[in-house]
């Protein structure tokens, strides 16, 4: 319940104060299943100067963000441009280490916060197949309709990375192996980014076997030229 409270005063301060928050989060998976991940709550400018004159600081209630993060994870005020707010940011070596860092998260109503506009993610490691799939939450509910602009109160999104060749979901020219996944946080939606590393290693033992061959073509012709 408390979450739902906290909630409710960043979405009224925002309301009322006409002004935007952009939530992101960046995770990159690699072959190993080790990886890293940054979350990012942001406000414009016209959201820290109504912090300011309500006696808050610059970046409002996310201060308290802050002041609950646990042991291990990096946190500090950050700036992106004409926005401003809090950067979270850790490392895993294992997808049992991730989903026990997002629990401890969810243990504190304030850093809960930041996994917010996530409803659930899990990652797969099946071999040479690597998933990474969840669904977004619907946090601007209740009255939304009734609100003018609400589509411009808040902004997500989720950037994922993973190795290999991307199979899911089909876009030509992916970028560095990074899909990005918009949220709007009016409607429930869903995620889902698969990738193989099959034809690197196909292609890493045909290399092996190629040189091997080729080292034992040059000592046979080596003993016969000795001959």
């Amino acid at each position: 319940m408390k979450r739902y409270k906290n909630l409710l005063l960043i979405l009224c301060f925002l309301i009322f104060s006409a002004c935007e928050a952009t939530w992101t989060m960046e995770m990159q998976l690699n072959e190993n299943n080790s990886g890293n991940y940054r979350i990012a709550i942001l406000l414009d400018q016209e959201a820290q100067l109504y912090a300011v004159e309500t006696g808050q600081t610059s970046i409002g209630g996310l201060n308290a963000i802050l002041n609950s993060m646990p042991e291990g994870f990096g946190s500090t005020i950050y700036e992106d441009k004409d926005k401003l707010g809090i950067l979270i940011r850790n490392n895993f070596s294992s997808i049992e280490e991730f989903e026990s860092q997002l629990e401890v998260l969810r243990q504190d109503e304030n850093t809960e916060l930041l996994l917010l506009p996530l409803s659930e993610i899990e990652i797969i490691s099946d071999g040479s197949e690597k998933t990474i799939s969840g669904s977004f939450a619907k946090i601007l509910n209740g009255a939304d309709e009734e609100i003018e602009g609400i589509e411009n109160i808040y902004s997500g999104s989720l950037s994922i990375k993973l190795p290999g060749r991307v199979v899911e979901p089909k876009i030509e020219n992916i970028n560095n192996n990074t899909v990005i996944f918009q949220h709007s946080g009016l409607l429930k939606q869903t995620f889902l980014m698969s990738s193989t590393t099959q034809e690197l290693r196909d292609i890493y033992i045909i290399g092996v076997l190629f040189s091997l061959l080729l080292l034992g073509y040059i000592i046979a012709r080596q003993r016969n030229n000795k001959k």
